[in-house]
């Protein structure tokens, strides 16, 4: 049997409807850290541009990128192995994967673990930072550090996972392998531990508007989000988008329930 004509396959090739998916999801994250943001970043409220203009403005330009960058991701995982297939069923209409009660729970011991890590770490680094460069409020409401949990938990993943792992991937299937044989072991271990690098360094920006970007500064933000960053591409590789997210979302909620104590 041809397979390439089946229902479910021709379906698998179809990016689009799941790449606005995901980019609605992402959205919604965006307008949930935007509390968060405006509590850690009191200059935010202090711009000329009505705060409901730059809301709309930085959900525009999210929505945008996030649809480009995630129709790439699929498109290119598709070559490579990485998808997000809960999401594809569900968009598709198709049958879903099995649940891995192992990834599951690995994913959920990974996000719990790597947050406790990320908390003992911040302790350490904490005697050695500079003075923040500005009041503000570094222990915002619950309410409002638990949103943000979901923007790293679905933007953060579909940018950094889904779209920048996959493109490292692809790259080096294309440019080492020329597309002949599946990626390498050593092809996703260099993409994961390369897109975990950088997002740390994407955090950096959000760091300066705390501290001066030391050397302490640097490594503290950097070694903090790569070391979980490591933890959440292994589990895309393995399991997929989704459970991802999962460790993400769950290392996050860790860090702000506890971050406060």
């Amino acid at each position: 049997m041809n397979t390439e004509s089946t229902p479910q396959t021709q379906t698998t090739k179809k990016h689009a409807r799941l790449a606005f998916f995901w980019t609605a999801l992402g959205v919604l994250s965006v307008l949930a850290v935007f509390p968060y943001l405006l509590a850690i970043t009191p200059a935010l409220a202090q711009v000329p541009v009505p705060l409901p203009v730059l809301v709309i403005a930085q959900l525009v330009q999210t929505s945008v990128l996030l649809l480009l960058l995630s129709w790439i991701g699929l498109r290119l995982g598709q070559s490579v192995g990485l998808d997000s297939p809960f999401a594809r069923a569900f968009v598709y209409g198709l049958q879903p994967p099995a649940v891995s009660r192992r990834a599951i729970i690995f994913a959920l011991s990974t996000g719990i673990v790597g947050g406790l890590i990320v908390l003992v770490l911040d302790r350490v680094f904490r005697p050695f930072m500079p003075p923040t460069t500005q009041p503000i409020d570094i222990n915002p409401e619950l309410w409002k550090r638990l949103l943000a949990s979901f923007y790293g938990g679905i933007t953060e993943e579909l940018l950094l996972r889904l779209f920048l792992m996959t493109l490292i991937v692809w790259i080096i299937w294309k440019i080492a392998l020329r597309g002949h044989r599946p990626p390498t072991a050593l092809s996703f271990w260099i993409a994961i531990v390369v897109a975990a690098i950088l997002f740390g360094a994407g955090h950096l920006p959000a760091a300066a508007g705390i501290w001066p970007l030391t050397l302490v500064v640097i490594t503290r933000t950097i070694l903090l989000n790569a070391i979980v960053g490591i933890a959440f591409g292994y589990i895309y590789w393995q399991w997929g988008l989704e459970y991802a997210i999962l460790a993400h979302f769950s290392a996050d909620i860790v860090i702000q329930l506890l971050s406060g104590i």
